[in-house]
């Protein structure tokens, strides 16, 4: 895959040549940079390009963006950081499982405007008006076949000029996908998180270091005294109330803080009043086919991620492998996340649990 950094102004070429005359770097991001990029690389399929990008010309914006729809290559998408005005055009540009974002990423959708750098007659601003009017409906028209969205509300999102989230892209339809966080994975069963013996280990002396730290620290306060609390917490690790122990023991009349009731991940139920446990109420025993059912979900939920965290691997092999293209000013790459595909519905689950067990369904 050839990765194509879009981080200047969308312009004509023109500037650029009047900035080489200065010995200064191009300006602009044109129509002529995109089409030396493909004559360059004639076997490059794929193509990515990421965005992080402030806008710029319409009309060099709308000629860029034909030029990639009738290319023949396979095109993908990814917002950096800003896609704002004129890029999110060339966004668009992409087929919408090829479009992707950052999670923190940021996009401007406003109405098209223009300067005017001499006196104009009433008759004059009405054709400029027109052609404002005309630019700004190719616009809507692109974001409506490209998202799906309704062509109305989208004028008022250009109307409102509002900064907009990934979040808001994906639910739109301007993107497909939100990139995930690939460092510091947690470790599935059968997944090969790191193949470098050395970086295993040096995690491992790590841990025993931290390990043996946190065990010299109790036994230090348990000598001088000083009580020694269990962080209990939930599933994403907020802490829900300490307990005055070295582990999760839980009963009835121990030390605990604060006051209130809180229910664990396990599903059990503790109740703490005037700063010591009062009731402990056991989890409701599950059904065991609801139960299997729930396994059954997580293990293939477990087996999607870590095939896509291979898919991330070899898209990242193939991208620093197979692109001869680096443009100036090139920075990292981030891999576009493939979409995943449908999860089985809970009846198709039930159904093979039902089957495992001899059941009719």
């Amino acid at each position: 895959m050839l990765v194509v950094e879009l981080n200047l102004p969308i312009g004509p070429e023109s500037e650029n040549r009047w900035a080489a005359m200065w010995g200064e770097e191009n300006v602009f991001f044109s129509l002529d940079t995109v089409k030396r990029i493909f004559d360059e690389n004639p076997d490059e399929k794929d193509i990515k390009f990421n965005i992080n990008c402030d806008g710029g010309y319409v009309d060099e914006g709308f000629a860029i963006y034909d030029y990639i729809r009738t290319s023949g290559r396979n095109i993908y998408c990814n917002v950096e950081g800003g896609c704002h005005s004129m890029a999110i055009v060339m966004l668009l540009a992409a087929p919408l499982e090829n479009r992707s974002a950052n999670k923190h990423s940021k996009a401007l959708i406003h109405c098209v405007r223009s300067e005017f750098w001499d006196s104009m007659t009433a008759d004059q601003l009405k054709v400029a008006a027109q052609e404002l009017e005309q630019e700004q409906e190719q616009i809507l028209d692109i974001y409506v076949d490209r998202t799906g969205g309704d062509k109305d509300e989208l004028r008022e999102f250009m109307k409102e000029e509002k900064m907009r989230s990934a979040d808001w892209l994906m639910e739109h339809g301007f993107i497909g996908s939100i990139n995930a966080y690939n460092t510091n994975l947690r470790k599935q069963r059968g997944a090969i998180i790191n193949n470098q013996k050395n970086k295993s280990d040096m995690a491992k002396t790590k841990q025993q270091v931290l390990n043996m730290a946190s065990d010299f620290l109790k036994g230090l306060k348990n000598i001088l005294g000083t009580a020694v609390n269990y962080e209990h917490k939930d599933n994403d690790g907020n802490v829900l109330f300490t307990t005055e122990a070295e582990d999760d023991t839980l009963e009835v009349g121990m030390p605990a803080s604060p006051d209130g009731t809180f229910e664990l991940p396990d599903g059990r139920t503790v109740v703490i009043t005037d700063g010591a446990i009062s009731e402990i109420q056991e989890a409701e025993p599950e059904d065991p086919e609801e139960q299997e059912v729930e396994n059954l979900r997580t293990e293939n939920e477990n087996l999607r991620n870590q095939l896509q965290e291979a898919a991330n691997v070899i898209e990242e092999l193939q991208a620093q492998l197979s692109s001869n293209y680096k443009p100036q000013n090139a920075s990292r790459t981030t891999p576009v996340r493939k979409p995943t595909a449908k999860a089985e519905s809970v009846e198709d689950i039930k159904n093979a649990v039902r089957e495992r067990r001899g059941q009719k369904k």
